[in-house]
């Protein structure tokens, strides 16, 4: 049952006026006001917290031309990943098997089911050892395109912290660069391994060189991104009632208890003062009425 929001009446059926029938109060634009201030508090609050995000999403991506560039070299590692940094050749009976050492080909083997054949034939008493060269080749090479990837990522969800995401972006690409010339090492010391075998041969290729440098583009950008800093610019007490709003929530301070505007700036004394020039204005118009009429 509905009561009245003044004295708690309980209100009948009957009761169908929007005045208390006891204290006669009008229910329905009771505590308007109040109600009205209280809503605007909060609006003004909770889009500054929103208005505060937006404004580190556009800087984080688009604040300048240094992390524009980010965005754009962003997928160059993984890119550089598609030219091959070598190749494998398995020849056994009624088949023959070519492994490029690229993103493409390792995507190969997997759907192929080359990948578990390579792994089973590391036990292999005549070959095993050249297969388990080939098999560390691979995985050398998975561990640069999970680096490429891992950049790719940070560099993407840069706007976590516009601090420190482009840190750790820079760390995740200097150890691609050491992945990537690991890679190459490991590569070579296949084709070494499996010079004179008869069952599975190895050519060294270019592609990993391009990968170090993609992940020396990316490092370079973000290392300049964080000696120079990225500064998010917020306008006049946009921080100042996101912190206010942070505490609201958390029960700290009291919405009721706050001023309105809640924080003053100069955007909303223009506000207050063309307000204040309306009335003035109002007030005039309707005082040199009244002596008109009286005159009359």
């Amino acid at each position: 049952m509905a009561t009245c929001p003044k004295c708690d009446y309980k209100l009948k059926i009957t009761d169908i006026s929007q005045y208390c029938p006891k204290c006669k109060v009008n229910m329905r634009f009771f505590g308007f006001e109040e109600n009205f201030y209280r809503e605007a508090k909060i609006a003004e609050l909770s889009q500054a917290g929103i208005l505060c995000k937006v404004r580190r999403l556009k800087t984080a991506f688009i604040g300048s031309k240094l992390t524009i560039a980010r965005l754009i070299v962003m997928l160059l590692p993984a890119v550089a990943l598609l030219l091959p940094s070598g190749s494998a050749q398995v020849a056994l009976p009624y088949k023959v098997t070519d492994i490029p050492f690229s993103i493409l080909g390792i995507v190969n083997l997997f759907t192929s089911g080359d990948l578990g054949y390579i792994s089973s034939m590391t036990a292999s008493p005549f070959a095993g050892a050249e297969f388990k060269k080939l098999q560390l080749a691979i995985f050398a090479l998975l561990a640069v395109a999970f680096l490429a990837v891992v950049v790719f990522l940070t560099s993407l969800l840069c706007f976590i912290s516009v601090k420190n995401m482009q840190k750790i972006t820079s760390v995740v690409a200097a150890l691609g660069i050491v992945g990537a010339v690991v890679s190459m090492i490991i590569t070579s010391s296949f084709v070494l391994a499996v010079k004179n075998s008869a069952i599975v041969s190895g050519k060294n290729g270019f592609g990993m060189l391009a990968v170090i440098a993609m992940f020396g583009v990316v490092l370079a950008i973000n290392l300049i991104l964080s000696i120079k800093g990225i500064k998010v610019e917020y306008d006049e007490g946009m921080l100042e009632r996101a912190e206010i709003y942070k505490k609201v929530k958390a029960g700290e301070v009291s919405i009721d208890d706050l001023p309105q505007p809640v924080v003053e700036t100069a955007a909303t004394r223009a506000i207050d003062e063309e307000i204040a020039k309306e009335e003035k204005a109002y007030k005039e118009k309707h005082m040199a009425g009244g002596e008109s009429d009286d005159q009359g």
